[in-house]
């Protein structure tokens, strides 16, 4: 008879604290920048985005991690989200297509879109997520191509950079999916 070990509290595991704890200095960080500086000027709704994004990505690699049983495969997931969240931030701040109010910038949601419905599509497997990732970074290929084709700017690096980062976590989930299936062919 196996007994399982007991679960971890939150204040045990040195990883959820690292990551929330970093998630709370990102948001203090301009908070006290304001003091000292008049070229940092949040209002409430910056302070409220940032706290909703950052504590969804918080959440969600929570997430990945509670329901991944591979290093790789929470690996995989925090790349994921992590991408995500830096495609969404760059895009709000500054824009990647001239500045923020550019309307070609929407593109991208597509791209962040074909996340979300493209885990719920494939149940959120492991090496179905891989193949979901590797058509988001053919999207964000796909997007610089657009850019390009109707002249609205070209942005090749961090478009490049962005579907190198994807295809990263679909590399990850995919070795995830490769060794969970190993491990279970073993087990039997």
């Amino acid at each position: 008879m196996q007994t399982s070990a007991p679960k971890k509290l939150f204040w045990q595991n040195p990883w959820r604290i690292a990551g929330w704890g970093l998630i709370l200095s990102l948001l203090l960080l301009p908070l006290i920048a304001m003091r000292f500086t008049a070229e940092v000027n949040w209002t409430g709704f910056d302070f409220v985005a940032a706290g909703i994004l950052l504590g969804g990505t918080g959440l969600l690699i929570e997430l990945g991690c509670r329901f991944s049983r591979s290093g790789a495969a929470r690996a995989g997931w925090v790349v994921t989200v992590l991408t995500s969240l830096l495609l969404i931030w760059i895009n709000l701040a500054v824009g990647i297509i001239g500045s923020e109010d550019n309307p070609a910038n929407q593109l991208y949601l597509i791209v962040l879109a074909s996340v979300p419905l493209g885990a719920l599509l494939v149940r959120f497997n492991a090496k179905g997520m891989s193949y979901v990732l590797l058509f988001t970074a053919g999207l964000q290929i796909a997007v610089e191509v657009v850019i390009q084709v109707a002249g609205l700017g070209a942005a090749p690096i961090i478009n490049a950079a962005f579907a190198l980062l994807w295809l990263l976590a679909a590399g990850l989930l995919r070795n995830a999916g490769t060794i969970l299936a190993a491990s279970a062919s073993s087990d039997a």
